[in-house]
């Protein structure tokens, strides 16, 4: 019987480890959640949006 690589139904690459304990946070312009990665360790309190592309999209109100 063959191996079935079965992926997330998110389209992420299964990783070989989970990490559960990272903080999230949801993007105001795409709605989705986004975790803590390592490069916003210092300026986490102050990260509002997941990507690039969703800062650029904002609503000129905010």
């Amino acid at each position: 019987m063959s191996a079935m690589l079965i992926r997330p139904s998110s389209g992420d690459v299964l990783m070989p480890h989970r990490k559960p304990h990272l903080p999230t946070k949801i993007c105001p312009v795409c709605q989705r959640p986004f975790a803590w990665r390592k490069k916003w360790a210092r300026d986490w309190e102050n990260v509002v949006y997941c990507s690039a592309r969703c800062r650029r999209e904002k609503v000129s109100g905010e």
